[in-house]
């Protein structure tokens, strides 16, 4: 952590270490739930003496926390946040960052929601649907008939950042240029890299922003902004505001921020565990292609069994606040151990087994409360068409060795990311059967 001080110890505070939580630690990566469950069951909320961060891990406290708007997913009310600018120094991510969701007061926030909820709209997403669409079709007809192929490069670098790409209107030969773009954006805020390291990031991310300023320009000088996604922002009015009817260009470039945090490198993970998920569990690969009608509830409960985060989702005390018996003082930062709650068997019914039609009633996987993930439709659109193309073109997959011959990016930031996770097509043995 980057934090200049430890916090002094504080009577009644219960505490932990790397020794009970290490999120960086090999062992962890490869098979995290004997610590989460010594979390939720001995510490369900504890101050983390090596990250200097409260831990919150069990589901019903998870819940609570992130639907008590005291608690802010905004990264400048953290103690350790960098000082304020003077308006005169901000720059295009500043002003982006300070005018989005994470950082508005909660009837701004409501303001946002509304006035983005055209670009959300049934018509906007069919498009969307179709642009997506036809990129998991590219990514499968580059795979063709190989006997084996490996998810990650295949499909899982390809997919989530380019489906952001195209649903902002950004050009397939810039495709490249906006998954940097998003990479950075995600790195600028997270308080578990250096401050170095995250201001690097973010001065890395201002082409990108000067990009989409101009492409905003562009749209506002047509007599029409086109009913796309970045039109429908541009175009939207609340026309009970008189005051501020209309986005404007830090917002909506405050929406597109978002939607890279929500949906853009921890997408990668969904294709990658969607997966290692069904195809480790044969028995549920073979209900989703008898049962397709399963889908929805099948994406949702891969992720939570396989609940790939590896540091919690962050939040920040906006003043001095009881919760669960211990005191949290302004501007601590707290790791919601969301992956951790996926699992609490006082949630859910044997946690550890993959069930896709089990009840996912009151489930946390796309968050809770106001901040409820943007990125939701967006991440449901990518698995539903990947998981949809690959039961089509490879419906006897299943893992190369056995195993996949699976591997961990062992120093990601945020993940327990597989970067390597290999598939037998049997396209041979099905011809042959045929």
């Amino acid at each position: 952590m980057t934090a200049t001080s430890p916090a002094p110890a504080t009577a009644g505070r219960v505490e932990i270490d790397a020794r009970v939580f290490n999120p960086y630690s090999k062992d962890f990566i490869r098979n995290p739930d004997p610590v989460w469950q010594t979390l939720m069951r001995d510490y369900p909320v504890a101050w983390h003496k090596d990250l200097q961060m409260w831990i919150v891990s069990s589901h019903e406290l998870c819940d609570r926390l992130l639907k008590d708007n005291r608690f802010t997913p905004n990264f400048r009310a953290w103690e350790f946040a960098p000082p304020p600018k003077a308006e005169a120094d901000k720059n295009d991510f500043d002003r982006a960052f300070e005018k989005g969701f994470f950082a508005v007061s909660p009837a701004e926030h409501l303001r946002l929601r509304k006035l983005t909820m055209p670009a959300f709209s049934r018509p906007v997403m069919g498009k969307i649907d179709e642009k997506i669409r036809d990129l998991v079709t590219e990514c499968f007809d580059a795979i063709g008939e190989a006997a084996e192929f490996d998810v990650y490069s295949a499909l899982a670098v390809k997919i989530p950042a380019r489906s952001i790409a195209r649903m902002v209107g950004v050009p397939i030969d810039m495709e490249d240029f906006f998954h940097e773009f998003a990479v950075d954006v995600i790195k600028s805020t997270r308080i578990n890299l250096p401050a170095k390291e995250r201001e690097a990031s973010m001065q890395a991310t201002l082409p990108g922003f000067k990009y989409f300023r101009d492409r905003i320009a562009e749209r506002r000088a047509r007599p029409h902004p086109g009913d796309d996604f970045l039109g429908s922002l541009v175009g939207a009015v609340d026309a009970s505001n008189e005051g501020d009817a209309r986005l404007d260009d830090y917002e909506i470039l405050s929406v597109i921020f978002a939607l890279i945090t929500a949906g853009s490198d921890t997408a990668t993970d969904l294709h990658t565990y969607l997966l290692y998920a069904l195809l480790s569990n044969p028995d549920q690969f073979a209900l989703l292609k008898r049962k397709p009608e399963l889908m929805e509830n099948a994406i949702v409960e891969c992720l939570r069994w396989g609940s790939f985060g590896k540091m919690p989702f962050f939040r920040f005390a906006s003043e001095d606040i009881e919760f669960a018996g211990q005191t949290i003082r302004k501007g601590q930062a707290i790791g919601v151990n969301v992956q951790a709650a996926w699992h609490d068997p006082a949630k859910w019914d044997d946690p550890t087994r993959l069930d896709i039609a089990r009840r996912l009633d009151g489930n946390i996987v796309f968050g809770a409360g106001a901040h409820f993930c943007i990125g939701t439709y967006l991440v449901r659109v990518q698995g539903r068409l990947m998981l949809t193309e690959f039961m089509r073109r490879f419906p006897d997959a299943d893992l190369a060795n056995g195993t996949g011959d699976l591997d961990y990016e062992w120093t990601h930031h945020n993940a327990r990311r597989i970067n390597r996770l290999k598939v037998r097509t049997n396209l041979k043995a099905r011809r042959r059967a045929a």
